[in-house]
């Protein structure tokens, strides 16, 4: 089960807390080629507009968990989306590791989404990234060394990134693991 509460309220009331959702966002993915096909223009804007609510540097994101179908045309848009979000405030390559819950458990349609976040707490409470499974071959139509994004093969350590952004040192702050500390604003924490 997934509960959400407003983060004040889950810490007055002692609650274990495994994630907190800084900002959200929402959008129409404008004009298409087709009713299934997103929107790399839109999505892009969609994940800056969620970035800039937030308050957190792209820099500082370590793992992304996308909604990866697995098809020649969405996943090229999906990360052409993201590239073009992250890019807008940085030039690195490769920094940030990228997966989708669907290459291990197939898309579960409506429950895609929960899904994912599961998948991301999950990690978080064990500190391991998974493996994106079947992917030894990667889409041709994605140029990943262009990008920010390395497609997370193996079972590794979740590690904290370490950057400097305007002088000062910077880890992620989208989430730790079982930290119980204060965050800025009172958002709703999962």
């Amino acid at each position: 089960m997934l509960f959400l509460k407003r983060l004040s309220l889950a810490e007055a009331d002692g609650d274990q807390i495994y994630g907190v959702i800084k900002a959200t966002a929402i959008n129409h993915g404008g004009k298409t080629n087709g009713y299934t096909v997103p929107n790399p223009q839109a999505q892009g804007e969609l994940i800056e507009d969620a970035l800039r609510k937030a308050g957190v540097h792209p820099r500082t994101i370590s793992y992304v968990e996308a909604h990866g179908t697995g098809t020649a045309l969405g996943d090229p848009i999906e990360v052409a989306g993201l590239s073009k979000a992250f890019g807008a405030q940085t030039q690195d390559r490769q920094y940030c590791a990228i997966g989708s819950a669907k290459s291990n458990i197939g898309h579960c349609e409506s429950a895609a989404g929960i899904a994912g976040l599961t998948k991301v707490l999950l990690q978080l409470k064990h500190g391991q990234l998974v493996p994106s499974l079947h992917s030894e071959e990667l889409n041709p139509n994605i140029d990943f060394a262009r990008t920010p994004f390395v497609v997370q093969r193996t079972l590794g350590e979740w590690k904290r990134p370490q950057v400097s952004l305007a002088g000062s040192r910077s880890g992620s702050i989208r989430a730790s693991r079982g930290s119980r500390r204060s965050v800025p604003g009172d958002r709703t924490r999962t």
